[in-house]
């Protein structure tokens, strides 16, 4: 079990670093409107004044929002397990936020170290993130948040982008289930396949407790309903839910 959780783990790896070109030219070019439009303002909202705060981005890519949370004031720790994203990261002047290589799995950070943990777009893209949610609260004061940006479990299905709209039926919504697609954002097709995991909402419920986490809010970022009146991208791309922006407290 060990040897096949390893060997997912170095697949999703390689296939971010066979990505990472692409998404730094995704993010930096500000062509994911689901992000620019409507998940990164729900996440910033949900950390809110961070000045002083120390921040660790669980994921960070290309560190887009590391340096936004910098700019708010707060000290920023970047982690990404693909050296080519942080490679990237760290090429861009980041005052207040640095960036290393390393598994959410295992952190090289010390106890009770941070304020906020935020995770954005990372847990569809990690197998078991039981080992990862237990780091998080390692590193985490007590009191400490955590902020996690995902897929909608409930909801989302293949081509969710495109405008599908299937059903998830019981079967396999109560277990863990893999997608398979390469990203297509604004007419540009990543390189590489990615897997994207999800789990039924008691998953993150239970994990998050046993972790010693409290669920203080729980969110679904949504468009206005401007947005889907106005904008036919607005209508096709977002069938249903989507997304599910949870915030747990350590206790």
């Amino acid at each position: 079990m060990e040897d096949s959780a390893q060997a997912i783990a170095n697949l999703t790896r390689e296939r971010w670093e066979a990505n990472a070109q692409y998404w730094v030219k995704v993010i930096r070019e500000r062509r994911d409107r689901y992000r620019t439009e409507l998940t990164d303002a729900a996440v910033l909202d949900a950390v809110g004044p961070c000045a002083g705060l120390e921040i660790l981005d669980a994921g960070c890519g290309e560190g887009y929002l590391s340096r936004a949370l910098a700019e708010m004031g707060a000290e920023v720790t970047g982690v990404d397990a693909a050296q080519g994203l942080i490679d990237a990261a760290a090429s861009l002047p980041s005052p207040g936020a640095t960036f290393t290589r390393a598994s959410v799995d295992d952190l090289p950070m010390e106890d009770g170290r941070y304020d906020v943990v935020l995770c954005n777009h990372l847990f569809s893209h990690v197998h078991d993130p039981a080992r990862a949610i237990g780091e998080f609260g390692r590193v985490l004061k007590s009191g400490g948040r955590l902020v996690l940006l995902t897929l909608h479990p409930c909801f989302y299905v293949e081509n969710s982008e495109q405008g599908a709209m299937n059903s998830v039926p019981a079967a396999q919504y109560f277990a863990s289930r893999g997608v398979d697609q390469r990203f297509l954002v604004d007419g540009l097709e990543s390189p590489s396949l990615i897997t994207s995991w999800l789990r039924p909402l008691e998953y993150y419920a239970g994990t998050l407790r046993d972790a010693g986490f409290v669920i203080a809010d729980l969110r679904e970022p949504h468009p206005t309903p401007e947005q889907l009146r106005d904008d036919p991208w607005w209508r096709k791309g977002f069938p249903t839910a989507m997304f599910m922006l949870l915030i747990a407290e350590r206790r």
